[in-house]
């Protein structure tokens, strides 16, 4: 909620003080403008944050586990933490630690972080990141288990996210195992699905 803050120049509150000179009036005046310009940029700063307080935090933390979901899709498991915001030139800046879980080809959780770029005259704009996946992935020459690197990068407007990765550096089971794929999902819950494309090197 925001606070409205009304300021009346001293000069017109005259009711209850008595009549000042010309110098005390001018003194009056300049202090109720510096005031007043001093408060713009706290005002302006607050109104710029609105964008990135919808998008990010009260998204991310609707969905704390993976039930319910099926195929191909993720979900978050928390809200986001060490959120850090920047506002540079008309755009919103924020990085963060996130949380995913995953079913379908990938079964397990991912960690990671994220930039989100906001552009603030149009609300549109991208994010990027690194994320680490442990689990489960079925290709398909069967299954099996480790952790592996997932790089991503996406865009975003009007709602929704679609953006892609890759996969690599993988260990145990995962450890042969590259590929890429698509992300699509909703902005507000950041809850979406994925495709997969899976190969193994020697």
């Amino acid at each position: 909620m925001f606070r409205v803050l009304v300021f009346e120049p001293k000069s017109k509150a005259l009711n209850s003080e008595p009549e000042r000179g010309p110098d005390q009036r001018k003194a009056s005046i300049k202090q109720d403008r510096e005031v007043k310009i001093t408060t713009r940029p706290t005002i302006l700063l607050t109104l710029l944050a609105v964008p990135v307080l919808m998008l990010l935090p009260l998204g991310h933390a609707t969905t704390a586990t993976c039930t319910g979901t099926t195929g191909n899709a993720f979900v978050p498991i928390g809200p986001p933490t060490n959120v850090v915001t920047n506002h540079v030139n008309g755009f919103i800046i924020t990085t963060e630690n996130f949380g995913l879980c995953f079913t379908g080809a990938f079964n397990g959780d991912t960690q990671g972080t994220v930039t989100i770029i906001v552009n603030t005259s149009t609300g549109s704009g991208i994010f990027f990141g690194q994320n680490t996946f442990t689990g489960i992935v079925t290709t398909s020459s069967g299954s099996a288990s480790g952790t592996i690197f997932v790089p991503f990068a996406a865009t975003f407007s009007a709602g929704s996210f679609q953006g892609r990765y890759t996969l690599y550096g993988g260990t145990g089971g995962l450890a042969n195992l590259h590929g890429f794929g698509t992300i699509q999902g909703s902005l507000t819950t950041f809850v979406g699905t994925y495709t997969a494309h899976f190969f193994t090197s020697s």
